[in-house]
């Protein structure tokens, strides 16, 4: 995944060959292993490349085995929001620190983090959810199946002002951002 703004680049991939705890990994600026995940754990690294313009780095983000790095992340300015399986962390890319960490509650893996107003919508492969600024949850919506589709329908589409959803039986919500379902 690549992001960008007026202050930095920043790529995210999957660093296959990370094991915690050894001194064989590639080189990092920064490890950050916020959930503590051990050497014997299944866990996923992710490697951020940071380009400041003015310098660059990189940093390890070890964190849920179940977590992708498309559509896993949000550039704000200097913060760097980066979701991780059921994990939220936050790092200023400019004082190079992690500046949050927090779990929260999801059914299933988790394939993408949006930011809307006043907040953010995690799109899970059997939860929706609505997280506010400070990544408590405000709300969760569930279909009758996974969301995920067998035919050539998005399962998750984010409209401005709705969510639009197909599951596994090709089943079609729509629903607000309220998380009421506003379709029959």
């Amino acid at each position: 995944m690549k992001l960008e703004n007026k202050l930095c680049n920043v790529e995210i991939t999957i660093d296959s060959q990370y094991t915690v705890q050894s001194s064989d990994n590639k080189y990092y600026k920064l490890e950050l292993n916020p959930s503590g995940y051990s050497h014997g754990s299944f866990y996923k690294t992710f490697s951020i490349h940071v380009n400041l313009f003015y310098k660059e780095y990189d940093i390890a983000l070890i964190g849920n085995y179940h977590s992708y790095d498309a559509d896993c992340a949000i550039l704000n300015e200097n913060i760097l929001t980066v979701m991780q399986g059921n994990s939220i962390t936050q790092i200023d890319v400019q004082a190079e620190e992690m500046i949050l960490h927090k779990e929260f509650d999801c059914f299933g893996c988790t394939f993408g983090i949006y930011s809307i107003k006043n907040g953010y919508i995690i799109y899970g492969e059997i939860e929706i959810l609505k997280l506010d600024l400070n990544f408590d949850t405000v709300w969760s919506f569930s279909g009758r199946d996974i969301f995920v589709t067998q035919t050539t329908n998005a399962p998750f589409t984010l409209r401005e002002d709705s969510i639009e959803l197909y599951d596994w039986e090709n089943n079609y919500y729509i629903i607000d951002f309220n998380g009421k379902q506003i379709n029959a």
